[in-house]
């Protein structure tokens, strides 16, 4: 028995060291819990960067993306870790893809062409609205993709897309309802008319029941109660 709890011991040791061997090793965004390891500076609680000669200007960014966020939610937003990546090599260490991700309402990063008000702002909505989302809501989100990435775009007003939206891309982003079908929309209208549909159907909820309506909206289905039922009462009324 002994023997078999030291080997257990062991094993688990063991795979802990690689495990830390391969964090170290590999991208992504799994470096954020130990930013200083990988090269950045904190700047201000929780804003880090590889640029700090660059602080002043990358903390004045912040908090204008956060009072956006509370300007709109009329309550203090998340205070998420910021990875500011001012290089490729950076956003490259850390995962980032694209211009900015956030990871529930824990972490935003954004790469060296996220660094703008409306990406921040726009990722910063999204950790809002994720405020208290836990590993369940992976598959029973409590709000539908296209709300979701729609409200982000309607509050940051990014991605500012001038082009066209039409009845029929609006009613293609509507169906999308969870995370993983939104690159099919945005391959098939393009990157900008998808957020701009999106945002167009939440400008459109808006307009009807009135920025408290919205708020009440997303109140709701944080509880817990069905965003669709929801959204169809307060439309009625």
């Amino acid at each position: 028995m002994i023997q078999r709890l030291a080997r257990s011991f062991s094993f688990l040791v063991n795979a802990m060291g690689m495990a830390a061997v391969f964090s170290a090793v590999i991208p992504g965004s799994h470096r954020v819990v130990a930013p200083a390891s990988y090269g950045l500076t904190e700047v201000s609680d929780r804003v880090w960067t590889d640029a700090p000669s660059r602080a002043q200007e990358l903390r004045s960014l912040a908090n204008a993306a956060r009072r956006k966020v509370m300007d709109f939610f009329g309550d203090l937003p998340p205070k998420p870790t910021l990875i500011l990546c001012t290089t490729r090599r950076c956003a490259q260490d850390f995962g980032i893809g694209g211009n900015g991700l956030s990871i529930a309402d824990m972490i935003v990063m954004v790469s060296p062409g996220g660094l703008t008000l409306g990406t921040l702002t726009h990722e910063m909505t999204h950790s809002r609205l994720h405020r208290r989302m836990g590993p369940r809501n992976i598959v029973a989100q409590p709000y539908p993709t296209w709300f979701d990435e729609g409200l982000a775009t309607h509050v940051a007003k990014h991605p500012d897309w001038q082009g066209g939206v039409t009845p029929e891309s609006r009613a293609r982003v509507r169906k999308v309802r969870r995370f993983w079908q939104w690159d099919d929309a945005y391959r098939e209208l393009g990157v900008g008319r998808a957020y701009a549909s999106a945002a167009r159907e939440v400008a459109a909820i808006e307009n009807r029941i009135g920025r408290e309506g919205l708020l009440e909206l997303i109140a709701r289905a944080e509880a817990g109660d069905d965003f669709d039922v929801v959204l169809n009462n307060l439309l009625a009324q």
